[in-house]
């Protein structure tokens, strides 16, 4: 998908997928995650870039954790293989790999509401989660031709809903129906740990 107004968020979306199925988005990322590398896999070099270096500090803390893969993944499968960090305008991203899956964690101050991407995607459902507008979709990945399927969880970054969001995914070669209720049960547990996010 290419750039829609230069700041919607399905941008963002596909640049990540595209990373992670084919290596086609460079210089952003400290590595790409592959899925199903395991515990064998090398931890990811922490990046020099001060605003990927600031997705790190403030968004992979929340789900680069042990209580967070188990809700993910089956206990004794969940285990952490790695980070990546992305940065894009006034978003920023932190993708952990897992064994069979990745869960990413992104938030944005742009100009974009769960209003407006819901006209943009009128398939999204619509949900409300921490008090806010929240959309749920799950399918295919929007990247031609990729094996990926993903489970999205948007959630608006104010209950007026105003502009901003955060986003919560889950990407694995099959969907899992269970994956709304996982991914609403890390946004109640992790995402009121945003910096500036506020009840």
């Amino acid at each position: 998908m290419r750039r829609v107004l230069g700041w919607i968020l399905p941008v963002l979306i596909t640049a990540a997928v595209a990373v992670y199925v084919g290596g086609v988005v460079t210089g952003r990322w400290d590595a790409n995650p592959e899925l199903g590398s395991g515990a064998n896999a090398a931890p990811y070099p922490e990046s020099t870039d001060p605003e990927q270096r600031k997705a790190q500090a403030e968004l992979c803390p929340l789900i680069d954790r042990p209580d967070v893969y188990g809700l993910v993944e089956p206990a004794g499968k969940s285990k952490g293989t790695g980070t990546s960090y992305l940065r894009d305008t006034d978003w920023h991203q932190c993708s952990v790999s897992l064994p069979t899956s990745v869960l990413r964690l992104a938030v944005g101050h742009d100009r974009t509401t769960i209003a407006a991407y819901q006209k943009l995607f009128p398939e999204a459902q619509p949900r409300t989660v921490l008090g806010r507008p929240a959309l749920w979709t799950a399918g295919k990945s929007m990247i031609v031709n990729s094996p990926w399927q993903e489970a999205t969880l948007l959630i608006a970054w104010n209950r007026a809903d105003t502009g901003g969001m955060v986003e919560l995914t889950i990407l694995r070669t099959k969907l899992n129906p269970a994956d709304e209720g996982t991914l609403t049960q890390i946004a109640e547990r992790q995402v009121p740990g945003v910096p500036g996010w506020t009840n």
